[in-house]
C-alpha cells in the first residue's frame, strides 16, 4: 500500500484487508490527499467501476471520524433513487463500522426514517434534487439545525446534472443552503463522461464563493474494445434473430432509445427463444415500476445466469450491475456522451468492453434519393469515431435564460420563507447561481406576470406573497421536479380522450392526432389534461422533429462517414455494402461540397416554374432549428421563392423554389447574415409556434418565453461549403 492508505481510518484500513485489495488505485490515492490535504473543490472523473465512489468516500467518512460534526456532516446528491439505494448498500458496512448515521431520503424512504434525522441531525445524507427541494420548501426552520456543520457535498454523475435545468436547480438548493445554515461545504463531483474537465470543474464551483478546485482524471483505459456494427435493411425479423445469436447463453444489456422499442427488443426476442428453459428477457426503463426495477436490477447484480435486459438510459447510471459479457445498442447512439457510458457497462470484470450495433433501416419512397441515405448508421460511425479516434464528448452547455426554473425557484422561496419585499425578492432569487444573467428589469417583468396569473400576490403593504395558485402547485409532489415530464397529458375533444401527447403545445396552435387535425382550446395543468376542437391544416402548427438533439460534430462526422473512404473494421460485410452504395450516391450528388442538391435527373426546369431541390447543410439541431425558422417566415420565403418545403429526416429539407439554385444560394445567404446575434434570433420566433419544453413554460410572458427558446434552442448557422 502507498503511504495514503495509513491515513485512512482504522476500520477503513481493516475493510480494504478483508476484501483483500492490494492497493488503492491511483484517482483513490490522489483523492486521499486531495480531500484530507486540501480546502477546495475537487473533481474526479475516471471510467465506470473504477473506484470513484470509493475514492470520495473513503477520506471523507475517515474526516468525519476525526471530527464528528454537529449536524450532518457529508451531503450526497443523486440523480435516481436506485442510485442512492444502491451506494447505501455498498456505504452501510463502512457506516456502522464508523458508527456514523447513514440516511436516504427520497420518496421510497419511510416518514420516521426522515423524522429521525430532522431530530438528530448527523452522519451522511444521500437525497435526490427532487427530494432537496421539498426538504427546503417543506422544512425552512429546519436547514440550519441540519446543515450548519456541514463539510462536504458529493455529486455523483455530474455529467447528468450538467447543462439540465437539474443541475442548474442543484446550484441553486445549494446556495439556499449555504445561505441558511452559514456554511461553505466543499464540493466534490464524480462522473465518468465528461466533454470538458475545465467546465465540470467551473460547475462544481458555481455560486459557492470557491474558485473551481483539483481535478483528478484517470485517462487510462484499462479493457479493450471490441465493437461490431451490423446493417439491416427493413429485415426487422432478420434483425431480432441476429440479436438473438447475440445474446444466447449470454448476460447483456440491450440498450435502446425509446420504452417501447425496449418493450419491443424484449418481447421479440422472446419470442423467438420459444421458451427455452434458461432464458430471460426482462425489461428496465421509467414505466416500470421500481418494485420491478429492483428486481432486474437485483438478478444482474446477483446472479451469473444467462439474462438479457433491454433498458433505456435507466442503466446507464452507476449501479452495481455485476458481470455483463456484452451491451448491444439497437440503433444509433443519441449522442457520444450516451455511448460512453453504454460502452463501459461490459467488460467489468474480463478487461474487454464488448459492444454490439444493430442498424435497422426503414425502406420507403424518397422525394429524392438523397433522403433515402442511411442516416442511422452514418450516426453511428460518426459517434464511434468521435470517441474512439478523437476522444472527443459533448460538453453540456446550460440554458443562459432558463426562465422556467426562475419562476420555480421565485415560487419556492416565496411559500417556504414568506413575504418579501418585491426588491428583497428580486435580489434573494437574482443572487442563485443559475440566474446571473438576469437584471432587475428580467425579474420584474416576469413577477408582473405571475401577479396577473394569481401565482404571486401584492398585499396592501407592498409585500410578494405566494398566490392561492402557487400555493396549490408547491402543494403537490410533482412541484419539486424541474424537468418537463408531459407523458401522461390526455387529448379531450367533446369530452371523449382521442388520444395523448408528451409535449404541451400552445393555446390556439394546430396539432395532429388520429389522422385529424384539432385546434388546441385549453390547457389544464392540474387536470393534465389538453381539450381540442376541430382544426384545419393552415392553422398555426406546432413542429417538433425527433426529440434528439444532434451536434454539429456529429454531423460534420456523418458527412465524413459518407464523402471519404475510411475502411471502418468494425462494419459486418452488409454495413460495409450499405455504405458503399451511399458513397457512390454522394459521389454522384456531390455531397463534399452541395448543399443544394439539384433534382433528380436534371439541372434546369421552366423559367418561373417551382424547382424542387435538397437543402443538406450538415448542421447540428441548433442551427438547423434556426434555418428552419427562417425558412418559415412568411417574407423569407417569398425573398426565397419557396412555394413548398418538408422534412424526411433531422439533417435535410425538401424544397420547391422559384429561383434557380444560384440564386437560391444568394438569397439564403444574404438573409443568414442577418441573424447573428441572440437578439435577432429571438426575432425569428412566434411564442404560439413552439413547444412549451420546460416544465413552467406556461406560465411565462411571450416575450420571456421567445428569449428562454432563442438562447436555448437557436444559434446562427453557419454553411461551410464552397457555395456560400
Amino acid at each position: 500500500m502507498h503511504s495514503q492508505f495509513q491515513r485512512l481510518a482504522p476500520f477503513i484500513r481493516e475493510y480494504i484487508y478483508e476484501k483483500k485489495w492490494t492497493a488503492l488505485r491511483d484517482i483513490q490515492e490522489a483523492a486521499i490527499a486531495a480531500i484530507l490535504d486540501g480546502s477546495g473543490h475537487l473533481l474526479i472523473a475516471s471510467g465506470t467501476a473504477s473506484g470513484k465512489t470509493e475514492a470520495a468516500f473513503f477520506p471523507v467518512i475517515s474526516a468525519l471520524c476525526a471530527k464528528r460534526p454537529a449536524s450532518v456532516g457529508a451531503l450526497y446528491i443523486g440523480p435516481l433513487k436506485a442510485l442512492i439505494n444502491d451506494q447505501a448498500q455498498r456505504l452501510a458496512p463502512l457506516m456502522e463500522r464508523a458508527e456514523l448515521p447513514l440516511w436516504r431520503w427520497h420518496g421510497d424512504v419511510s416518514d420516521h426514517h426522515k423524522k429521525s434525522l430532522l431530530e438528530k441531525p448527523s452522519g451522511i445524507l444521500q437525497i435526490t434534487p427532487e427530494s432537496l427541494e421539498a426538504l427546503l420548501l417543506r422544512s425552512p426552520g429546519m436547514i440550519r439545525s441540519l446543515f450548519h456543520a456541514l463539510s462536504f457535498v458529493i455529486i455523483d454523475e455530474v455529467h447528468a446534472f450538467m447543462g439540465s435545468e437539474r443541475g442548474s436547480q442543484i446550484l441553486c438548493q445549494l446556495a439556499r443552503i449555504e445561505a441558511a445554515a452559514l456554511c461553505r461545504p466543499r464540493r466534490i463531483g464524480l462522473s465518468a463522461t465528461l466533454g470538458s474537465y475545465g467546465g465540470a470543474a467551473e460547475w462544481l464551483a458555481r455560486g459557492s464563493g470557491f474558485r473551481e478546485g483539483a481535478i483528478i482524471r484517470d485517462d487510462k483505459n484499462r479493457r479493450r474494445i471490441s465493437i461490431a456494427l451490423d446493417y439491416f435493411s427493413g429485415e426487422e425479423r432478420s434483425c431480432c434473430e441476429a440479436l438473438y445469436r447475440q445474446v444466447r447463453g449470454r448476460r447483456c444489456i440491450i440498450f435502446t432509445n425509446s420504452r417501447n422499442e425496449a418493450e419491443n427488443t424484449a418481447a421479440a426476442l422472446s419470442e423467438i427463444a420459444g421458451g427455452r428453459r434458461g432464458e430471460r428477457f426482462l425489461v428496465h426503463h421509467g414505466s416500470v415500476s421500481a418494485s420491478l426495477r429492483g428486481e432486474t436490477e437485483r438478478e444482474l447484480r446477483d446472479s451469473d445466469s444467462p439474462v438479457t435486459v433491454a433498458a433505456t438510459a435507466t442503466l446507464e447510471m452507476g449501479i452495481d450491475i455485476g458481470k455483463l459479457d456484452r451491451v448491444i445498442q439497437i440503433g444509433p447512439p443519441l449522442s457520444v456522451s450516451a455511448f460512453v457510458p453504454r460502452l463501459g457497462r461490459s467488460g467489468r470484470l474480463r478487461g474487454r468492453s464488448e459492444i454490439y450495433f444493430s442498424s435497422l433501416e426503414e425502406k420507403g419512397k424518397w422525394e429524392h434519393p438523397v433522403n433515402g441515405l442511411p442516416w442511422d448508421l452514418l450516426k453511428t460511425i460518426a459517434v464511434i469515431e468521435l470517441y474512439l479516434g478523437e476522444k472527443w464528448i459533448e460538453q453540456s452547455e446550460e440554458n443562459p435564460l432558463p426562465y422556467s426554473l426562475l419562476v420555480h425557484q421565485t415560487l419556492s422561496v416565496l411559500c417556504s420563507l414568506g413575504p418579501h419585499s418585491p426588491a428583497l425578492l428580486s435580489r434573494r432569487v437574482l443572487a442563485l447561481p443559475a440566474f446571473s444573467r438576469f437584471g432587475p428589469e428580467d425579474f420584474a417583468e416576469l413577477a408582473a406576470h405571475l401577479i396577473s396569473l394569481d401565482l404571486i400576490e401584492q398585499t396592501d403593504e407592498g409585500e410578494l406573497i405566494a398566490g392561492l395558485e402557487a400555493g396549490r402547485l408547491a402543494a403537490h409532489y410533482s412541484f419539486y421536479s424541474v424537468f418537463a415530464d408531459y407523458s401522461e397529458y390526455r387529448v379531450v375533444a367533446g369530452g371523449r380522450e382521442i388520444g395523448r401527447v408528451n409535449f404541451i403545445p400552445p393555446e390556439g396552435s394546430t396539432i395532429v392526432l388520429g389522422g385529424r387535425y384539432w385546434r388546441v382550446e385549453w390547457i389544464g395543468q392540474r387536470e393534465r389534461e389538453i381539450s381540442v376542437g376541430p382544426g384545419e391544416a393552415g392553422g398555426r402548427r406546432v413542429w417538433r422533429g425527433s426529440g434528439a438533439e444532434l451536434h454539429g460534430r456529429i454531423a460534420a462526422g456523418m458527412r465524413k462517414a459518407l464523402c471519404e473512404q475510411t475502411v471502418y473494421p468494425y462494419l459486418s460485410a452488409r454495413a460495409r455494402r450499405r455504405l458503399a452504395e451511399a458513397r457512390q450516391a454522394a459521389k454522384q450528388w456531390k455531397l463534399a461540397e452541395a448543399i443544394v442538391i439539384p433534382p433528380e435527373g436534371c439541372e434546369a426546369s421552366p423559367a418561373g416554374e417551382p424547382r424542387p431541390f435538397v437543402l443538406l447543410p450538415w448542421l447540428g439541431s441548433r442551427a438547423m432549428r434556426t434555418l428552419l425558422f427562417i425558412l418559415q417566415n412568411r417574407e423569407h420565403r417569398q425573398s426565397l421563392g419557396i412555394r413548398s418545403f418538408s422534412r424526411e429526416n433531422d439533417l435535410s429539407v425538401n424544397i420547391r423554389s422559384s429561383l434557380p439554385l444560384s440564386g437560391f444560394r444568394e438569397a439564403l445567404a444574404l438573409l443568414l447574415e442577418r441573424y447573428k446575434t441572440p437578439e435577432s434570433l429571438e426575432t425569428l420566433i412566434d411564442p404560439a409556434r413552439i413547444p412549451l419544453l420546460g416544465k413552467f413554460d406556461p406560465y411565462l410572458p411571450p416575450r420571456a418565453l421567445a428569449r428562454q427558446y432563442a438562447a436555448a434552442m437557436l444559434e446562427p448557422v453557419e454553411l461551410k461549403s464552397e457555395e456560400q
